[in-house]
C-alpha cells in the first residue's frame, strides 16, 4: 500500500512537472495582452526582418507606450497596424470582425497603380473576344492567329490540371505569354505544374530558409526547390512571362521557376516581394494576423523580399495608354517573340 502511494504522488508531480514544463500560460485578453502576443510572435517567428529593413525593438519603443488596459478595440486596431505597416509586407495582414481586412503591402493599401492594365482590354482587343475563361482562374486564346496568350489569376484550385490541353492547342504557335499580372498566389506546387511544361532539364529555382527558433539568426537549413520537365511535351518556344507588382506570393515562386529557363524572358516591372511562407496566427480576442515564416533565396543567390523580382526588359502601362486600348506591356512581349524568331 505505501509503494502504491508513493507510486501515485510520483505520478502527480511527474505531470505537475510536465504541465509546468510544456503548457506556457495564455496570454492575456486585454489591449496589453494582445499587443504583447503580437509583438512577441513577429520578434519571435517574423523571418525577413533584415530584408524588411526594420528594428522590431524599435518598433515596440514607438507603439507599446501608445497601449494601456483602456485602449478600445478602435485604438488597438490602429496602433496594432500603424506598427505592422513598417514592413511593407503583403503577407503581412490583420482581420478584426467588423473591420476592413488589412494588408501590410502598401500597393495593396493605396492600389495607385490598379489602373494599369486592363483585363477587358486584353480579351476585346487583343484576343478579339475569342477566348475560353475557366472559373476566372484561368484565360486564354490566341492573339493574331499565332501567338498564345495565357492569364492566370491565382494558383488555387484544380483548374490548372487543364494546362497540357491548353498547349496542346498551342504547341506549334510561334511564342505564347504567360500573364502573371494581378496574380493572388496560392500553391505554388500548383504553378509547377504549369512551369514542368516549358522546362528543359532539372533546374534548381530557389531555396527556403525557415525560422525556427526565437533568436533573430534562429533558422533551419535551407530546402532547395527544383523544375524539372513534366507532362506530355514541353513548349521549348519563346515564352514571355508578365509581372507587375501586385503579382504576389506564389505568383513570386512560380516566376522564380519560370527564370531560369533558357526559353523565359520576364517582363514588366518588378513583383510585390512577398514570398516566404504566409502563417496565420490568432490574437486571444479572436482577431486573426499572419506573418512571413521564412527567407527564399533565388537561384540566382539573391533574395528579392522586399524590393520584389526584378524583370529582364521592364516595360509600364500608363493610364493613358490603357485607357486609349494599348498594353504596351503585352505588345513588348509579342514584339520580342517575334524578335527571337
Amino acid at each position: 500500500m505505501k509503494k502504491y502511494i508513493i507510486i501515485c504522488l510520483l505520478s502527480i508531480l511527474l505531470i505537475m512537472g510536465c504541465k509546468g514544463l510544456f503548457f506556457e500560460s495564455e496570454p492575456a485578453n486585454t489591449p496589453v495582452g494582445n499587443f504583447m502576443e503580437l509583438w512577441t510572435t513577429f520578434s519571435e517567428k517574423y523571418a525577413v526582418f533584415e530584408q524588411r529593413n526594420v528594428d522590431w525593438d524599435e518598433q515596440f519603443a514607438i507603439y507599446k507606450p501608445q497601449v494601456d488596459e483602456n485602449t478600445s478595440d478602435d485604438d488597438l486596431h490602429n496602433v496594432l497596424t500603424s506598427m505592422l505597416a513598417s514592413l511593407d509586407d503583403g503577407h503581412v495582414s490583420l482581420f478584426a470582425p467588423g473591420k476592413e481586412f488589412w494588408n501590410g503591402h502598401q500597393e495593396f493599401r493605396e492600389p495607385t497603380a490598379l489602373g494599369l492594365f486592363s483585363f477587358d482590354l486584353i480579351v476585346n482587343t487583343y484576343l478579339g473576344g475569342d477566348f475560353t475563361n475557366l472559373s476566372n482562374q484561368i484565360v486564354y486564346g490566341v492573339i493574331n492567329n499565332e501567338i498564345g496568350y495565357i492569364f492566370i489569376n491565382h494558383f488555387r484550385g484544380d483548374e490548372l490540371s487543364v494546362i497540357d490541353e491548353i498547349l496542346e492547342g498551342m504547341k506549334d504557335l510561334k511564342g505564347i505569354i504567360i500573364d502573371l499580372r494581378r496574380n493572388g498566389g496560392g500553391d505554388f506546387s500548383n504553378g509547377q505544374v504549369v512551369v514542368a511544361r516549358f522546362a528543359d532539364q532539372r533546374r534548381l529555382a530557389f531555396s527556403a530558409k525557415p525560422k525556427n527558433g526565437p533568436d533573430r539568426n534562429d533558422f533551419a537549413d535551407p530546402v532547395d526547390y527544383f523544375i524539372e520537365p513534366g507532362g506530355s511535351f514541353q513548349y521549348a518556344g519563346p515564352v514571355m512571362v508578365l509581372t507587375d507588382r501586385y503579382t504576389l506570393s506564389a505568383g513570386e515562386s512560380v516566376v522564380l521557376f519560370f527564370r531560369v529557363l533558357p526559353n523565359v524572358t520576364v517582363i514588366g516591372e518588378r513583383t510585390s516581394g512577398a514570398m516566404g511562407e504566409r502563417i496565420e496566427k490568432e490574437l486571444p480576442n479572436g482577431w486573426i494576423y499572419s506573418i512571413t515564416g521564412q527567407v527564399i533565396i533565388a537561384a540566382d543567390g539573391n533574395i528579392y523580399e522586399g524590393p520584389g523580382i526584378p524583370p529582364d526588359i521592364e516595360e509600364i502601362n500608363t493610364v493613358t495608354e490603357i485607357n486609349s486600348g494599348m498594353d504596351r506591356v503585352l505588345e513588348k512581349a509579342m514584339a520580342t517573340i517575334n524578335e527571337q524568331q
